[in-house]
This record gives C-alpha cells, sequence and structure tokens, in this order.
C-alpha cells in the first residue's frame, strides 16, 4: 500500500514521531499527508526573541485552521525588541488557539491587554503562566479557564500590598491546585479554592497572609516564600494554620543573625520547637540553611529538627529529578 493511502489512524502515529524539521516536509509531499503533517507541526509552539521564529505568530493570526490545532504555546520576548503592532497579532493568534492546554507568556508586562477577547473561552486551560500584573484583563481571562490547575502571575511585582487588585468570582478556576505569584495577589486567588501548592517570589509573607493563605480549601503542602519579619513567628503562625505542611522554604530578609551570641541557642531551640508542631513536614530550608530531622526513637513518631550544615558535597545532574513537584517550586 502506497504511504499516502494508510489510514490516517497510522499517518497520525507515524508524524507523532516525527520532529518539526521533518514534519515540515512530510507536509508538503501530498496533498493527503499535509493536513496530518501539520496538525502535529503546530502542536506545541515555542517562540522567542533568541530563537528568531517570531514569524510563527504572523502565521498562527493569519491562519486560524493552524491556530486550532495548538495546544502548548510558549512565548518569551524581550519587550525592546518587539512593538505593539506585534503584540495585536499575538492577540489575533490568542483568540484563536481556543484548545490550548498550556499557555505561557513573557513579554511587556504591561501588555495584558492582548488576553481580551470577548468572546473566547478555553475549556481545556490547564497552565497558565505570564509575567503580567495581576489586573482586570488577567482576571477577565481567567474566568474563562475553569479548568485551570497551575497558574503564575504577577512574579515580579514591586507593588506595596496595598495595591487594590481586581476581584475574581469564586466561579473562576475553581480546580487551582498550584499558585505561583506576589504575596498579595495570593491574598486574593487562594483562599476558597483548593491550592495545595504555593510560591511566592515576591512580596514580604506576613503573619495575615498565613492565616488567608489557610483558607485554601485543600490542605497546603508545599509553600516558598521571602519574608521581611523575623522567622519564628512565621513559623509559629504556620504551624497554627498550616499544620499539614510537607515542604517549606522560608527565605527572609531580616537580619536574625545578629542577635547576639548567647541568644544563638535559644534561637534554633524555639525554630526547632516551633518545627516538631508541623507533624507531615519533611523538608525545611530557611534563609538558605537546610534543616533536617531524625527521629528521637524508632517507636516514636516525632521529630527531631537540627540544622544542617553544608557538608561540600555538589549534587551532580544525573541526581537531580527534573519532573518533581519540588525541582518545579524551589
Amino acid at each position: 500500500m502506497p504511504f499516502a493511502q494508510l489510514p490516517v489512524e497510522l499517518l497520525d502515529a507515524i508524524c507523532q514521531r516525527g520532529q518539526p524539521a521533518d514534519l515540515a516536509v512530510l507536509s508538503r509531499t501530498c496533498s493527503s499527508i499535509h493536513p496530518v503533517a501539520q496538525r502535529r507541526l503546530y502542536r506545541h509552539i515555542s517562540i522567542s526573541t533568541a530563537s528568531h521564529n517570531l514569524q510563527a505568530v504572523v502565521t498562527l493570526a493569519k491562519r486560524p485552521e493552524l491556530a486550532q490545532n495548538v495546544r502548548t504555546f510558549s512565548l518569551r520576548a524581550d519587550s525592546a525588541t518587539i512593538f505593539k503592532p506585534f503584540l495585536q497579532l499575538v492577540r489575533i493568534a490568542l483568540s484563536r488557539m481556543t484548545e490550548l492546554v498550556s499557555l505561557d507568556l513573557f513579554v511587556d508586562p504591561s501588555a495584558s491587554w492582548i488576553l481580551s477577547e470577548a468572546h473566547c473561552v478555553y475549556p481545556r486551560l490547564l497552565r497558565f503562566a505570564s509575567s503580567f500584573s495581576f489586573d482586570g484583563h488577567v482576571a477577565e481571562f481567567l474566568s474563562k479557564t475553569e479548568a485551570l490547575l497551575e497558574l503564575e502571575v504577577d512574579g515580579a511585582s514591586t507593588s506595596p500590598n496595598d495595591v487594590p487588585v481586581p476581584v475574581l468570582p469564586a466561579r473562576s478556576i475553581p480546580h487551582l491546585s498550584q499558585f505561583v505569584g506576589s504575596s498579595h495577589v495570593a491574598r486574593a486567588i487562594v483562599p476558597g479554592r483548593p491550592v495545595e501548592s504555593i510560591h511566592l517570589p515576591s512580596g514580604a509573607l506576613t503573619e495575615e497572609d498565613v492565616i488567608m493563605l489557610a483558607h485554601s480549601t485543600s490542605h497546603v503542602v508545599i509553600l516558598g516564600a521571602t519574608t521581611n519579619s523575623p522567622p519564628l513567628p512565621i513559623l509559629e503562625s504556620l504551624a497554627q494554620h498550616m499544620s499539614t505542611l510537607v515542604y517549606l522554604r522560608l527565605m527572609t530578609t531580616c537580619d536574625f543573625f545578629e542577635a547576639p551570641r548567647p541568644n544563638t541557642q535559644s534561637f534554633y531551640e524555639h525554630i526547632a520547637k516551633a518545627l516538631s508542631s508541623l507533624t507531615d513536614l519533611k523538608g525545611f530550608e530557611l534563609g538558605g540553611l537546610h534543616w533536617a530531622n531524625a527521629q528521637k526513637d524508632p517507636q516514636d513518631q516525632q521529630f527531631v529538627w537540627q540544622s544542617q550544615p553544608f557538608a561540600g558535597e555538589v549534587i551532580g545532574a544525573e541526581d537531580i529529578d527534573l519532573d518533581s513537584d519540588l525541582f518545579y517550586v524551589y
């Protein structure tokens, strides 16, 4: 049987294993193979200034039948090298990629307007990451992504905590399980949603934030945050309101190491006591210092926490699990 006369299912399986360059050549062989190869060719799109493939946005904006094939779309472009006409094409292309599963947009943080398209919904979108602040355009977009599980927004925010954020309706993103962003936006998004993993690369975590984030409808098991407060009150608040934490990373700008030396041992003892209240905790890092736990007795379920000095071991690339949740969060 000639290759071109194979059933569509077999052609699709063959194209699934092809590299983009191979699929581009295959799509030009004959009319029967062309749609199958193109469907696979445009399934996963990664565009960046460094890759010199910005022209792909023009193609997707002009050809909606190709945009419908896209399942994962990533755009990373230096705001100094792209202009408003290009962003307008991105907006058109996005309005036609309604079958998206994953969307990454790292462009000019003030260009969130490219998300606004009145009649578009994204029922299959599971992941959305962007350089945008959490504004009205982003809030409106999130209201159209019912299946969303992972959200990254406002990650580089320098806005003070008292800056108002849009109200996100309770029905929006009802299945969200992972949030990455600023602490003040987390307060608007996490409560009332089943968020289990929270990473706050910007903003300063406070005890009030801990109380608000604890209103997730699921147990928060992973938390990474920065604070400018002394760590002990934060840990005590976490022990009270997020007792199910499994992994915790707390960076602090508070110079707690400047305490008088006679108080140093007491400081570490208080930290260890607060950690012992987090009975599910498996991993902890404070200000870059890793802490290890050990059982008092094989018959005792309680763990003793101690700061762990750097042992000088270098972790090899073969020992890093790139697929683990911890690698993503930290």
